[in-house]
């Protein structure tokens, strides 16, 4: 889902006429359900493989999703946030919503930060496996997977001489077209 939202982004930022006017309506709710079914027929061969007494298979089961997400679902997420992020530094800020550029930068930047670590530990463990480095790693997957609703918040209250008003109010000043 994370690289589903990421190449979302990205084709929205490059191509926002054809996005508002000829991207299907049904394609956000369509891919994600396919990547839902995605995820549980995975996680039901991983149960199935390694949790009911096949252990001989399991390793090769967990190599083979490791290397999806490694050679397949990573690139593409780095490639669209370095498109994202080349894309506002070539762009003038005044010809363009500033607090949209503000978050997508913030997401890229933190993307980068924290989220590219994980994907990059689950990788190496087939090679060396260190406690403490995956268990630092998780832990910053798990502040990259809930940093992005703060940005959110923060960047559509900001300017204001106080918070006032609901998260909602704060989410619609940020993704608000002028």
């Amino acid at each position: 889902l994370l690289t589903a939202i990421s190449v979302e982004r990205c084709v929205a930022v490059l191509w926002p006429f054809w996005c508002r006017c000829h991207r299907p309506k049904l394609l956000s709710a369509i891919m994600c359900s396919l990547l839902w079914a995605l995820a549980c027929v995975l996680a039901g061969l991983v149960y199935s493989v390694c949790d009911l007494g096949h252990s001989e298979h399991c390793w090769m089961v967990l190599g083979t999703l490791c290397f999806l997400n490694f050679c397949f679902f990573t690139p593409f997420m780095v490639l669209s946030n370095v498109i994202l992020f080349i894309k506002l530094r070539r762009s003038s800020w005044q010809d363009h919503s500033g607090r949209l550029y503000t978050v997508i930068f913030l997401t890229v930047f933190f993307f980068f930060l924290f989220g590219i670590p994980l994907s990059v530990q689950i990788f190496l463990n087939f090679f060396i496996y260190i406690n403490f480095v995956f268990e630092i790693c998780l832990l910053l997957a798990s502040v990259n997977s809930s940093i992005n609703p703060v940005i959110y918040v923060l960047v559509g209250s900001y300017g204001k001489s106080r918070f006032r008003g609901s998260v909602k109010v704060a989410l619609q000043r940020v993704f608000e077209d002028r």
